[in-house]
């Protein structure tokens, strides 16, 4: 079998060109590999107070975020009534990335036997709970806002850094 004959330089641009070529292949993989963030699953927890007056206020607990991936997105309610509280996650500039609402987490409707053993059911109006806000973390999430739903304008209640 004849090979050709390949010049001592046709031979060091081949070699060349094969480094480079690996080289580049490995940069690649190097930068895949750098953009592949594991996905998080963001807590924030809140308490949201009612004074005598009627006016409430929401507070942050804390947040805590971990690596995770959510089975579904939060519900979200559809008919929304008036004390019900849309949360919005926005991006450095404050853009919205994602709008949810969530039914008046001072309204609980709890269940329970009375005295002649049947079910009853009541709604509770209270003064002070804690509730939390379970998301998938977008990657450009920066803050999270909440606001109230009124009959007249919402009101604006809390701006929370995500860390």
């Amino acid at each position: 079998m004849l090979l050709p004959k390949v010049s001592l330089k046709s031979a060091f641009i081949i070699a060349l060109l094969f480094i480079f070529s690996c080289a580049t292949n490995k940069q690649v993989i190097a930068v895949e590999a750098e953009v592949a963030i594991p996905p998080k699953i963001i807590f924030l927890n809140y308490v949201l107070v009612k004074n005598a007056q009627d006016e409430k206020s929401i507070t942050l607990i804390n947040q805590i975020k971990t690596e995770g991936k959510l089975k579904g997105k939060p519900e979200n309610i559809v008919n929304t009534n008036p004390g019900d509280l849309e949360y919005i996650l926005l991006d450095k500039d404050f853009n919205a990335i994602e709008k949810y609402a969530l039914k008046n987490p001072l309204i609980k409707t709890v269940e329970f036997v009375n005295d002649f053993g049947n079910f009853e059911k009541r709604t509770l109006d209270l003064d002070r709970v804690e509730f939390t806000i379970r998301l998938q973390l977008h990657p450009e999430a920066k803050h999270m806002k909440i606001i109230e739903l009124t009959n007249a304008i919402p009101k604006e209640h809390i701006i929370t850094k995500i860390d």
